[in-house]
């Protein structure tokens, strides 16, 4: 299934300072100017540029219809939320956690994400391209139309996340970590399947 884009309109200035029920079709290109927390809402139809959120606490926000663009998402905590037709864009997004989160038709690109950790919820129609991935997590994932396009996924680890009909061949996967079960029925490279059999105890003369 093709991975459906955001569908974004008029976009408007908005401040992370303002004190709204929700963000809808609005545009932020400048940091709030403290510690805010955004609780309990849905971010629809809305642009982020240059955004620092190490000043922002997402606590049960939704996020739909969104772009984000050389942001530094750092650290955060996505925890049983969704997240749908979405952009991360040269994003800065070390040690990001999605726990138990629906992550539907998403892009990242060229987004620096170490450490990142998706552990089970569902993925549908998502997109890693241009992306450092090395040392991340895949765990107890539900899994549909996964696609990893020129990933670094060095140290990798897959546990309990069916991959079949994933293909790894522009992907590095040195030192990947992965389970039988997710293995079964990914695409791999000559170089690659060799040193995947070592994980399964095979030895290649």
């Amino acid at each position: 299934m093709k991975r459906r884009k955001p569908v974004i309109y008029d976009l408007n200035e908005c401040c992370f300072h303002e004190v709204e029920d929700n963000y809808y079709q609005c545009l932020f290109t400048e940091n709030p100017l403290g510690l805010i927390t955004v609780k309990d809402m849905t971010i629809e139809e809305c642009k982020f540029v240059k955004i620092d959120f190490s000043l922002i606490k997402l606590i049960n926000t939704h996020i739909v219809d969104c772009i984000f663009e050389n942001c530094d998402l750092s650290n955060l905590e996505f925890n049983k939320i969704s997240i749908h037709r979405c952009q991360f864009i040269n994003c800065k997004m070390t040690g990001v956690n999605f726990i138990n989160c629906s992550l539907h038709d998403l892009l990242f690109k060229g987004v620096q994400g170490r450490y990142l950790n998706i552990s089970l919820g569902n993925i549908r129609n998502v997109d890693f391209v241009d992306t450092v991935l090395d040392e991340s997590s895949f765990m107890e994932v539900d899994v549909k139309n996964l696609i990893f396009n020129q990933v670094s996924f060095i140290g990798g680890e897959i546990f309990k996340t069916g991959l079949k009909g994933m293909d790894f061949k522009t992907t590095n996967i040195e030192g990947i970590r992965i389970d039988n079960y997710s293995l079964k029925g990914v695409h791999v490279d000559m170089y690659q399947a060799i040193a995947l059999a070592s994980l399964l105890g095979i030895i290649v003369d």
